[in-house]
């Protein structure tokens, strides 16, 4: 592998962060959160909806979440690196005109083919929005604010995913599906207008060097076709020809990916990052971590229906209990890694996460609601007290120059998560559903003690840092 210097390219684009004012960029970063989970969210109220409009089954129309899931997750470590090397505000703009012109697109669809391909171009507005967002704020904010900035951050997301469901439903029973794309469109101008006035672009030293688009290719296509094959695993035996072939096609490119930029001058990823025990544990932790959130949005309405013989109205009441767990965790776990550090709050976190899981485990109809209530509020406030802590470790060890390429490698990690766990939810509920003749309740048991496990596993990985970190 060719050697290059460590700290020579960190030093030169170093940008500088004086005079730029924060609440009004932070302001906007946390909209931009607001208004992309807020669309995504209110989406899972339209699914019925659009399964009746298009005459599509469930496992279709799941493609309008996953699609846009899909674009960003691959994108957003090659706009991180681009924006590293030539600043965020412009990309950043770029990604709310993208976005706010996706959702038009979306809601004019004519087809459901059509309307895919919006959710595709909304994926692209998002990515580069997702790679100029908490990275942008970890520039502009003093490294003694770290956590602080990741929690808040997080605490966006937690409140677009409570908005969201409930400002969808009103808006799709007011204006059907379409609405769900239009409401966030004058959010989408408003921000693009504020962009000049709110976001200013640090001062980057001249000489950026060369964006290795070998490498971003080969990356992007590797992250996409793992990420697919972890969608189909959830429908699929993971030994079809179609997961078997992504799978195969991802290693082919990692392969590659590691051979140029061994060889180019500037590479995307500096892989000596992954030399870092604290940033690739991290990342591992932030897989473990959240596969069982994910798990829970998916596997929970099946237990609270089957089990419980909830109404549609009763389940979404009891399922906010996650996003308001995460909420609160978040807002207090942000700011107080930020004074004693980290080593203690991230694997704590999944501990608590990790007790949830084993609530669920041994759930029974004569719990009623407590068990899980009490199970996704764990969940909430564990993985909320979990993220900031463990994200501003990771990048903590992280060179300045390489802050979009790390938030991008988090979100690969955060994604996969996401994905797993519904893979290990639908694959792992149906195989133990058969296993189990038939009945559901030792079925769903077996599913979370499995993830349980991995909630643990999460919590070692966790415990892992460099002898230096915080």
């Amino acid at each position: 592998m060719t050697s290059r210097p460590a700290s020579s390219s960190a030093t030169r684009s170093v940008p500088s962060t004086a005079a730029i004012p924060l609440l009004p960029a932070t302001a906007l970063v946390l909209c931009g959160a607001l208004m992309t989970r807020i669309q995504d969210t209110a989406l899972n109220i339209a699914n019925p909806a659009l399964m009746a409009d298009f005459g599509l089954p469930a496992a279709t129309v799941a493609w309008i979440s996953l699609a846009p899931m899909l674009m960003s997750a691959s994108l957003l470590t090659i706009f991180g690196r681009l924006a590293d090397l030539r600043g965020r505000r412009n990309l950043y703009a770029a990604g709310i005109v993208i976005f706010g012109g996706g959702s038009v697109l979306c809601a004019l669809s004519p087809s459901f083919a059509v309307l895919i391909v919006a959710r595709i171009v909304q994926g692209l507005g998002g990515a580069l929005m997702a790679a100029n967002s908490m990275a942008y704020l970890i520039e502009i904010y003093p490294p003694t604010r770290r956590g602080f900035v990741v929690g808040l951050w997080e605490a966006g997301i937690a409140t677009g995913s409570g908005i969201g469901p409930i400002l969808g439903g009103a808006v799709i029973e007011a204006s059907g599906w379409q609405g769900s794309f239009g409401m966030i469109l004058p959010m989408a101008i408003a921000m693009a207008v504020a962009v000049p006035f709110a976001m200013k672009e640090p001062v980057r030293a001249p000489g950026s060097p060369r964006f290795d688009l070998a490498g971003a290719m080969l990356f992007g296509v590797g992250v996409a076709s793992f990420l697919f094959a972890l969608t189909r695993a959830s429908v699929e035996p993971w030994g079809s020809p179609v997961v078997v072939g992504s799978l195969a096609l991802s290693v082919v490119c990692v392969v590659l990916f590691v051979r140029v930029e061994g060889l180019v001058e500037s590479p995307m990823i500096d892989l000596r990052m992954f030399q870092s025990r604290t940033f690739t544990s991290g990342n591992l932790a932030k897989i473990a971590g959240y596969l069982p959130f994910s798990a829970h949005g998916f596997l929970l309405p099946f237990y609270l229906k089957e089990v419980l013989a909830l109404p549609p109205t009763g389940i979404g009441s009891i399922l906010v209990a996650l996003p308001v767990g995460m909420f609160a965790a978040t807002l207090v776990s942000g700011p107080l890694s930020d004074r004693i550090g980290t080593r203690v709050l991230a694997p704590a976190g999944l501990v608590v996460q990790a007790i949830g899981c084993v609530i669920l485990a041994i759930a029974s109809p004569e719990m009623g609601i407590n068990a899980p209530m009490a199970g996704l509020l764990l969940g909430g406030l564990g993985i909320g007290a979990f993220i900031a802590p463990n994200d501003s470790a990771i990048l903590a060890a992280t060179p300045r120059d390489r802050i979009g390429v790390a938030n991008g490698i988090m979100g690969v990690s955060r994604t996969a998560g996401l994905l797993l766990g519904v893979a290990v939810g639908g694959a792992g509920l149906s195989a133990r559903v058969v296993a189990n003749g038939g009945q559901f309740l030792p079925a769903f048991h077996d599913v979370y003690w499995f993830i349980a496990v991995v909630a643990f596993a999460g919590v070692l990985l966790a415990t892992v840092r460099d002898r230096r970190s915080a």
